[in-house]
């Protein structure tokens, strides 16, 4: 399995490959300069051996995706797009059909065999390469709500304004 660990602030920290059959209970950034990240296996695999929480930060909140680029889709089908009209332009109507039926055929192969991988709500960090249970459905707006992004920067408490002071009636 291949983790993408990221930290509290959903920042990239590191990917480490782990075996699932004797899982370490810290991985260390391959270049060693990256910090030391605690997992905990004992909650987070299931009994077939499923992930069902975030071994990273205990997130029992899941969701999967595909791992498909997202410009890779965008680009065939502006090339796509681009192609088609210059052939409709030449007079070629038949070819240029054919091209975006081509188009459409290969972005249906990519989406059929790009796999999937689970991602954590909270700390956002990446599992993939294992079998995923189908408990997990994709992104939820309403279970990501629970979970937001973290400030960019923190405000110290002496740098927040302070309250105005509220006038009493007097009579």
């Amino acid at each position: 399995m291949r983790i993408e660990l990221r930290n509290e602030r959903r920042q990239r920290l590191y990917a480490v490959h782990v075996d699932l059959k004797d899982p370490p209970t810290m991985v260390r950034s391959p270049d060693a300069l990256g910090p030391t990240v605690h997992l905990d296996w004992d909650r987070a695999l299931d009994d077939e051996h499923h992930l069902r929480r975030c071994p990273a930060c205990g997130c029992g909140d899941l969701f999967a995706r595909k791992r498909m680029p997202q410009v890779t889709g965008f680009v065939l089908i502006l090339l796509a797009a681009v192609v088609a009209m210059v052939l409709f332009g030449i007079g070629e109507p038949g070819l240029a059909v054919l091209v975006l039926l081509l188009v459409l055929g290969v972005d249906v192969m990519i989406f059929l065999f790009t796999r999937r991988e689970l991602v954590c709500y909270r700390c956002r960090s990446v599992f993939s390469g294992m079998p995923i249970s189908r408990r997990h459905a994709p992104w939820e707006n309403t279970v990501g709500e629970r979970y937001p992004a973290p400030p960019d920067k923190p405000t110290p408490a002496s740098a927040q304004p302070e309250p105005e002071p509220q006038e009493t009636a007097s009579r």
